[in-house]
């Protein structure tokens, strides 16, 4: 295989780049590699790389030039492969370690002490502690090496201790412990704790102690004066005899000297209360009365009230009151106490008769002015008085009533019983309204502040609303007026408010009497929810007005990336540059200035990394390419023809032609990238000469030519030949020679060499003799000597010899003429020679007319030398009889009438007269010659 351009993936250094190195340093966030942490890495290439390819050996990578990453325990292979600008890679691979986290636990051999003293602390670890570091939690601390300690607690208190235990990587861990230094707390009961006497009280007590210790004893002072008890159990029972309140207490100490004392309420023994006398103010009570209660005790410091309905009260004064609430005879019992201990009862007994009077109510829904009455009343309703409070009454045991439309109205029902003679009255008010729902606006804009009133509304204290209003219920609430923000667009003719005032009464429904059009813009757009780096942000604007007529004046999009603005209607097309998530906001305001807008969130996912090395390569048939793709997805090349592995970071093309291959990258997002590199296929060939041999005549040349075209080609030998590098040369060998033309491709995949063969044919020999001179219009005879391979011959010029393909030809010498004699060979090779015939340069050569005529007849209108033999006229002057030169030429071919002179000088014309010529010229011998004469100018 020969590959023309390769490509260099340099690991490390590269060794001909090295101003292009990848390098970078990394640093743990908390300055330890512990697990679990981040490790945020920085490149230091150098070079300025244009793309990075992270691998962190963890299943994680990376295009950012600075990653952060998260690891866990364990080693890990990290490479940074950093691609430059001229297609150059170098990759740097750094092995880091993150250790593994340090766990503790602390324990202590006891969590309680109920005195200050020592505490023994044991840390615990799996990791490999190299140093404790201890805090009690009082402002003590210690340093260890060992995973125990010893800490005195010097005053009762709650502590948390810490350990933090380290390792020798530097990984650390704390734990905590709670330590609690206080006096054991101690569980007391007493009973009875109250009573007669003689009575023995029951004592108990406990107390949470520290573990492994114990109480040695219970200390009881029981309040009465007798000596202190002391056992060794928590139960104690004494005997109060004498009358008295008492404070007792209970003293513990431990085994481990700890001690405490536990305060027992107040208990109070007496002696039964005697003498009670007990009486009511009446026996007989009407129903809306409130009997009164008397009782009296020697010693008696409190009584108990049995009324008989239900109701036991513990009085401590003499006397009492209860309402009853039914009619009867009621039993009533009273006992007298004395710290507790009851002396003998006494039973009561009185009537409650009559009428005890009650009612309720409700209005009609159809006339909430209306209400019904139901009279509860027990007893005997001899008469019934209801007064409405309205200036009307009625009679009626159930009456429904019309109030007045607005108002509070204390309702009265009074009812006597004729035959007691007791009466009872119970009230309660009424609450009218006509209240009216109002509100100022006809029209608002969407989310602005609209106010709702309920005019002439009820007074009731109870009253509460719900408001049915711009399409939102919102309630029940007390607010009276109520503002409410419009939240939607629409055109609500139905606002209503429901007020209730209490289970007795129907709601009352309000409704506004006029619609509200809640209006602005409706804002409505379509957009992606998700749209990958590489696609452009396409959106339709679908917002109207509300009502048709409120144009929108001022709309404007903020797409998320900068403050400004577009004011478009129809949004323009956006892309964006980094990754993220935006939001898209619209914004209008139409001709009332009510403003709307609406912001949708859009997210910007990432491209994936791909970069192809190399972009471009060439390759002689039959050889391969590798292709490396640098990214951190999936990825598929095409077209799949000739490669090695279509979803392979590195693959091998080994096109027959000259191909683009592509590769795709795809992240999770669906977003894909694609790039492509271009292999030029340099294919083999065949050369081949266009003919082969050729012939030429000596001194002849001729070009040779070989295919294909638009090779690099060199001819050898290299003499005789106008260039040795171009194709159709022309050569001009002078003895038979072999040319050899090399071909080869443009990169010099392959070379291949063509000869061609120029034979060198024999030349004819032609001497056409030495020239000769003849005197003017004499015969001559021409007789060239021929070599013997002349096979035909041409003479030329024509018209002037008596024959033109005669090997002799004759001719007449009537001026200077050269003749040429071309002859061809038997093999079509041709030779050459010439003669010349001169004509005697005499005086009767040169023919001067004795007169001219310059009339412009056009005969004989110009003076000028007529000659033969004279090859140039070297001096021509011509005089007038004063001696004047009228006329002077010099150095012109003769024979020519426009040199001539015309008659004039300087314009003028002379006149008629005799005129003297000089004349020098130069025969075709070369001799000079000279003439002078006259001439007449005849006008």
């Amino acid at each position: 295989m020969k590959k023309i351009i390769s490509l260099v993936v340099t690991i490390l250094l590269s060794t001909y780049c090295f101003a292009q190195t990848a390098s970078f340093t990394y640093q743990s966030a908390n300055g330890l590699f512990c697990s679990p942490t981040t490790v945020n890495f920085t490149q230091t290439c150098t070079g300025s790389p244009i793309a990075f390819s992270w691998n962190f050996g963890n299943g994680q990578v990376s295009n950012a030039p600075n990653p952060s990453i998260n690891f866990t325990t364990g080693t890990y292979n990290i490479t940074l492969t950093a691609i430059f600008p001229n297609e150059a890679v170098t990759s740097l691979p750094q092995t880091i370690v993150i250790n593994p986290a340090v766990s503790a636990t602390l324990s202590a051999d006891k969590n309680y002490i109920c005195t200050p003293g020592a505490i023994n602390f044991t840390a615990s670890s799996p990791s490999t502690i190299i140093s404790y570091e201890w805090t009690f939690g009082d402002g003590g601390t210690a340093t260890t090496t060992a995973p125990t300690t010893s800490y005195n607690y010097a005053a009762f208190g709650t502590y948390t201790a810490t350990v933090k235990t380290i390792a020798a990587t530097g990984c650390f861990a704390t734990a905590p412990y709670t330590i609690n230094v206080q006096k054991p707390p101690i569980t007391a009961s007493v009973t009875p704790a109250s009573g007669c006497i003689t009575t023995v009280a029951n004592f108990s007590a406990s107390a949470n102690l520290p573990a492994g210790d114990n109480i040695t004893n219970f200390s009881w002072d029981f309040g009465d004066g007798s000596p202190i008890s002391n056992t060794a159990a928590g139960i104690n029972s004494h005997p109060y005899t004498v009358v008295g309140s008492y404070l007792p207490t209970v003293s513990i100490t431990t085994a481990g000297g700890c001690t405490n004392t536990y305060n027992y309420p107040a208990i109070a023994y007496g002696t039964p209360p005697t003498g009670l006398v007990a009486n009511t103010d009446k026996l007989i009570y009407c129903g809306n009365e409130t009997p009164q209660f008397f009782a009296t005790a020697t010693n008696a410091n409190a009584y108990v009230w049995d009324f008989g309905d239900g109701t036991v009260v513990t009085v401590n004064g003499n006397n009492t009151t209860h309402k009853y609430l039914t009619l009867g005879v009621k039993n009533i019992t009273v006992t007298p106490l004395f710290n507790g201990c009851a002396g003998a009862s006494q039973n009561l007994s009185i009537t409650i008769q009559g009428v005890i009077v009650n009612f309720n109510y409700s209005n009609t829904c159809g006339n909430k002015n209306t209400f019904t009455f139901n009279n509860t009343t027990q007893g005997n309703q001899s008469t019934i008085l209801w007064d409405f409070g309205d200036l009307i009454t009625s009679n009626t045991p159930n009456p429904t009533h019309t109030y007045p439309p607005n108002g509070n109205f204390t309702t009265t029902l009074t009812v006597t019983d004729n035959v007691t003679g007791c009466s009872d009255t119970y009230s309660a008010i009424i609450y009218t309204a006509t209240p009216t729902l109002t509100n100022p606006d006809l029209s608002i804009c969407k989310y602005s502040t609209t106010t709702f009133t309920i005019n002439s509304t009820y007074t009731n204290p109870a009253v509460n609303y719900t408001w049915n209003v711009l399409g939102q219920i919102i309630g029940p609430n007390t607010t009276n007026p109520f503002a409410l923000q419009a939240n939607t667009l629409g055109i609500f003719n139905t606002n209503f408010v429901a007020i209730n005032n209490g289970a007795q009464y129907c709601a009352d429904t309000i409704f506004l009497n006029n619609g509200i059009i809640v209006k602005g813009p409706n804002i409505s757009f379509t957009m992606p929810t998700a749209i990958c780096l590489s696609d452009t942000l396409k959106m339709m604007n679908t917002s109207v007005p509300f009502l048709p007529a409120d144009i929108f004046t001022t709309t404007y999009w903020n797409y998320g990336i900068t403050a400004a603005n577009d004011t478009t209607f129809q949004p323009t097309p956006t892309k964006y540059t980094v990754a993220g998530n935006y939001n898209v906001k619209f914004v209008a305001i139409d001709i009332n200035g009510c403003k709307d807008s609406l912001t949708k969130l859009l997210t910007v996912n990432p491209l994936p990394f791909l970069r192809i090395i190399p972009r471009s390569d060439t390759l002689c048939e039959g050889s391969s390419a590798q292709l490396i793709a640098f990214h951190t997805d999936n990825i598929l090349w095409s077209p799949p023809t000739n490669l090695s592995c279509t979803a392979c970071d590195t693959t091998f093309a080994n096109p027959n032609t000259s191909t683009k291959y592509f590769a795709t990258a795809s992240n999770s997002f669906g977003c894909s990238v694609i790039d492509s590199t271009a292999i030029t296929v340099i294919n083999n060939f065949t050369a081949s000469a266009v003919t082969t041999p050729v012939f030429i005549c000596l001194n002849d040349s001729i070009s040779i030519n070989v295919l294909p075209p638009n090779k690099v080609i060199t001819w050898s030998p290299t003499t005789n030949i106008t260039n040795t590098s171009t194709y159709n040369p022309t050569v001009f060998p002078k003895v038979s020679t072999t040319y050899t033309a090399t071909l080869t491709d443009s990169v010099g995949c392959f070379t291949k060499t063509v000869p061609i063969l120029v034979n060198l044919k024999m030349l004819p020999m032609v001497n056409a003799g030495p020239d000769k001179f003849y005197p003017y219009n004499s015969p001559f005879t021409i007789s060239p000597i021929y070599s013997l391979n002349t096979a035909s011959y041409s003479w030329n010029p024509l018209g002037t010899l008596d024959c033109t393909t005669c090997p002799i030809v004759n001719g007449r010498a009537l001026d200077k003429q050269t003749y040429f004699i071309k002859v061809t060979s038997d093999s079509n090779c041709v030779a050459t020679d010439s003669v010349i015939i001169f004509v005697d340069c005499k005086d009767a050569n040169i023919h001067m007319p004795t007169a001219f005529t310059p009339n412009n007849d056009n005969i004989n209108d110009m003076y000028y030398p007529l000659t033969r033999g004279i090859k140039n006229i070297k001096k021509f002057i011509i005089f007038n009889r004063a001696g004047n030169i009228v006329f002077s030429k010099s150095n012109f071919l003769p024979n020519i009438k426009t040199l001539g002179w015309d008659g004039t000088f300087k314009g003028a014309k002379q006149k008629m007269d005799s005129y003297v010529y000089v004349l020098e010229a130069t025969c075709d011998t070369g001799r000079d010659v000279g003439l002078n004469g006259m001439i007449t100018l005849i006008r």
